[in-house]
Order: C-alpha cells, then sequence, then structure tokens
C-alpha cells in the first residue's frame, strides 16, 4: 500500500478531503433545515416546499437562507492535522463535498488550506458516482488519496490510491483510518441525559405522602410513571440540542454535548428522539389510568414549548420551569389515583420557582456578553441579574412560609401523630436555600442546581433530616413533656 506521509514528490498525487462528517463534525444541510425550521411556521412550510423541488434545489435554498458560520462549525483535529501535513509534503489540497459550493467555499476560506473546492451546485449533488467523476477531471486521471466518512465514499476510496477514513470501514486493502469507529450509542446515552432523570423521582412523593410506599401494586405503577416520564423527558432533550446545536457550539460547556460536538448525527438524533417520546406515551397509555395519560401529554407539550419558544420569554420561562417540576408531582398521584395536598402543589410551586430563577441567575453571572446584550436564547440581559436574584430568593422565602402554614394547619387536622415536629421543617429547608444562593454568588454552583443538589452531600444530608421529620410527625408519638417545649 503506498504511503501517505511519505515526502512528496513533484508529481504527487493531491489529498481530496470531505467536508461533512469529516473535516466537520456534522451536516451542513441538515443543519441549516434546523435553522430554519425553528425560525416559525413560515420558513417551516417554505422549506417542506423545497424538499418537494430536490436536493439540488434544497441545498441552494438553504445556502441562501441560512448560510454556514464556519467559525461555529465543529472541525476535526485530526483531520486538519492531516491536511496541514500534506501540505508541508507540497501535495494539493482539494475540499470535495455534496454540500452546496456556496457554503463550501466559506469553509475553505476559513480554514484557508485548500487549493480547489469541488461542491454541489442547483443542477449537481456530488456524491458518489459524481463526486468521483469531479474527483477524476479535475485530477486529469492521475493518482488521488481520498478522506471520507460514509459509505456513499466507497466507490471513491476504490478509486483511491489511499482510502483514508475517520474511523469508518472503507472495504478497501488500502485503507488507512484517523481514529477510532465513532461510538453511536454512547453518544446517545449522554444526548439522552439519564442523570436527568434524577428529577423524575417527583413522581414518588404522592406514593410516600399518601402511605401506599409498602404496597407492591402501587410502587409498580409509580415506576412506571417514572420510566415514562424519564423517556419522554429524553425525547425532548434530544429536540432541544437540535434546535441549539449552533448556540451550544458557541458555549464552552454544552460544546461538548454529543450533537453540537458532532458526535451524533442531525437524522440519528431525530429518529432517537420520535421513538423515545412515543414510546414513552405509548407506555403511560397502556399502562397508566386515562389522567395520568393525559398528565404525560401535558407534560410533553409543555416541555415541547418550552425548548421550542418560551425558554426565551422572560419570566414565562422559569414559570413554566416551575410548572413542569410540579406536574410530575401531579402525574404521580394521577398514576396512584389519589389525591395529591394543595399544600404540596403549593410548595412546590414556589420552590421550584426559586430554583428556575437561580438556574438563570447563574447563566447571567457566567455571561462574557456586554450588561445590555441578550444571552444566546435566553430572555435576559446580564443586568437583570439584580432582579433575578432577589426574585428567586423572594420566591424561596414564600416556600418556606407555605411549610409554616402546613405545619400549623396540620396541628388541627389530627393526621399526624406529633403535628408538632413539622415546625422544624422549615429550618432545613431555610439553611440549604441560603446556601445555595450564596454558592451561587461566589460561582460555585452549575447552571442546573438540580443537578447540583443530587450531587453534593450537604444537599442530602438536608433532604434526609427534613424527610426523617416529617416521618416523625406522622408516625411518632413525642412525650407529653417534650411537646411542650416546641410548641411555639
Amino acid at each position: 500500500m503506498p504511503d501517505p506521509d511519505s515526502p512528496a514528490s513533484p508529481s504527487a498525487p493531491p489529498l481530496v478531503v470531505d467536508l461533512d462528517g469529516t473535516l466537520v463534525r456534522g451536516d451542513l444541510a441538515m443543519e441549516a433545515m434546523i435553522v430554519v425550521a425553528r425560525r416559525g411556521l413560515g420558513p417551516l412550510l417554505a422549506l417542506l416546499a423545497m424538499l418537494l423541488r430536490g436536493r439540488g434545489a434544497l441545498k441552494t435554498w438553504l445556502a441562501r437562507v441560512a448560510p454556514v458560520d464556519p467559525a461555529r462549525l465543529a472541525y476535526r483535529p485530526q483531520v486538519l492535522a492531516r491536511i496541514t501535513q500534506a501540505r508541508a509534503q507540497g501535495r494539493p489540497v482539494w475540499l470535495a463535498t455534496a454540500a452546496h459550493r456556496r457554503n463550501a467555499l466559506r469553509v475553505a476560506a476559513h480554514v484557508g488550506l485548500f487549493d480547489a473546492v469541488l461542491a454541489s451546485d442547483h443542477r449537481h449533488n456530488l456524491k458518489g458516482p459524481r463526486k468521483l467523476a469531479a474527483i477524476g477531471a479535475q485530477a486529469g486521471g492521475q493518482p488521488f488519496d481520498y478522506l471520507g466518512d460514509s459509505p456513499a465514499d466507497r466507490p471513491i476510496w476504490q478509486a483511491a490510491r489511499c482510502a483514508l477514513t475517520v474511523g469508518v470501514a472503507s472495504h478497501c486493502a488500502h485503507e488507512q483510518r484517523l481514529g477510532p469507529a465513532p461510538r453511536r450509542l454512547r453518544a446517545l446515552a449522554r444526548a439522552a441525559r439519564p442523570h436527568q432523570w434524577a428529577k423524575n423521582a417527583l413522581v414518588f412523593v404522592p406514593l410516600a405522602s399518601s402511605g401506599l410506599l409498602t404496597q407492591p401494586a402501587e410502587l409498580a405503577r409509580s415506576l412506571v410513571a417514572f420510566a415514562c416520564l424519564s423517556l419522554i423527558a429524553s425525547g425532548v432533550y434530544l429536540i432541544n440540542d437540535l434546535l441549539d446545536i449552533e448556540a451550544d457550539r458557541l458555549h464552552p460547556r454544552k460544546a461538548r454535548r454529543p450533537l453540537a460536538a458532532g458526535e451524533l448525527s442531525v437524522p440519528q438524533a431525530l429518529i432517537a428522539a420520535l421513538g423515545s417520546t412515543v414510546l414513552g406515551l405509548s407506555m403511560a397509555l397502556a399502562l397508566l389510568p386515562p389522567a395520568a395519560f393525559v398528565a404525560m401529554v401535558a407534560y410533553c407539550a409543555l416541555t415541547l414549548a418550552y425548548s421550542l419558544r418560551l425558554k426565551a420569554a422572560m419570566i414565562a420561562d422559569v414559570l413554566t420551569l416551575a410548572c413542569l417540576y410540579t406536574l410530575r408531582i401531579i402525574a404521580g398521584a394521577l398514576a396512584l389515583e389519589v389525591p395529591v395536598s394543595s399544600w404540596l402543589l403549593l410548595f412546590s410551586v414556589f420552590f421550584f420557582l426559586s430554583l428556575g430563577y437561580l438556574k438563570r441567575y447563574v447563566e447571567l453571572l457566567g455571561s462574557p456578553r456586554a450588561t445590555h446584550e441578550l444571552l444566546s436564547g435566553r430572555g435576559y440581559v446580564p443586568a437583570d441579574a439584580d432582579i433575578v436574584a432577589p426574585s428567586g430568593i423572594a420566591a424561596g422565602m414564600v416556600a418556606i412560609l407555605v411549610l409554616v402554614l402546613f405545619a400549623e394547619a396540620m396541628g388541627r387536622t389530627g393526621t399526624y401523630a406529633s403535628p408538632e415536629w413539622l415546625w422544624l421543617l422549615p429550618l432545613p429547608l431555610l439553611y440549604w436555600l441560603n446556601r445555595i444562593w450564596m454558592m451561587a454568588r461566589r460561582g460555585q454552583v452549575d447552571s442546573d442546581p438540580v443537578a447540583f443538589a443530587i450531587t453534593d452531600t450537604r444537599s442530602l444530608a438536608v433532604g434526609a433530616i427534613m424527610a426523617g421529620l416529617l416521618l416523625v410527625a406522622k408516625f411518632a408519638h413525642v412525650p407529653v413533656h417534650l411537646l411542650a417545649l416546641v410548641k411555639p
């Protein structure tokens, strides 16, 4: 097999490099379609109409209405290194791609390492045999090396002197791989964000509060509700990442998400999102009461509305987050067909409203944007932090007030064996809320406070203390002389 790394001769063969999936992680046309679709109903209908006119016309239209920003693309470092090496050897380097010529020229100009560009236009889609013919015409029948990533490239690999791939098998004897094969399943698992499923544990709150925790049948229904919510949530997370590809690539942490990093393609993510969402709703329809299924549909619709529009709406975004957390509790109660306490719902709304404001506060605090410049995909500017923080702290204090009123009300109902213990509940929560807001101000909290709480030792300890106080109040009979000490 010829060695493509050997010093070049005056007639050294050119290195031909593919664009989509090879030079960059991702597909320019697919990502442009996502950009157009999220602009609204009008652009979406125009996109659907262009799909009927063929790939050439579609790519030409996308290149005009949603031109690529080459600075935002995720380039493969090993491919750039191979191109740099070829140029150091004096070899010509060509970019050959099925992407539209306008976008290909933009990328080539940004990279600054290509001697020629072969790309699609409104009449020809340069893919497979057509790309091979264009490369052959450019090379004048001389040998060339080809670097690609797709099964559609196999005719080109077979005709090339050396078949270079980015981890995909070319099935050629003269193959050379640049890096391991892509791990799609691992990338898909990361994109589904299973660590976020912990939020769905709220469906077990009605199970615990209704005293049915030891009933196997009721526990099974709560587990089914948890699984349904988790599948729906993962599907919506994938859709959210599809819509935010460009914005995520500019974010220091979110740029590592599988879609933004190009580890997962747009079609793969879209199929997985639809499959996960449909499976979750189907399970709810088949295994849970009708009211619980309606709650799942409402959760799915509200989550989609948040991803598509509401997350960019000031104030409405945090209100939606609070409603989504509360809806998990409602879904858990409807799955068991038990009533849910109005105290619990009221506490949930204000508590998670506080955490929603905290999430935005952390984003505002860490933003490099100017004081009055909108955050990408949000309805806030950094100057809003002075309003967001007090609003979040106030919502947290209202949640604590709800606990106090709850303790007062339960003392007169007789449903708790020792309701005086409920008066201690606000103390650990007051400590925790003040602590997490102070840590946020110091930059010690991640953008998701719930994810922080489930990994923070003190937060878990506070949760255990509050659960213990509830159990003692519900079932324990405290001696009379101790009761006198805790009465207000």
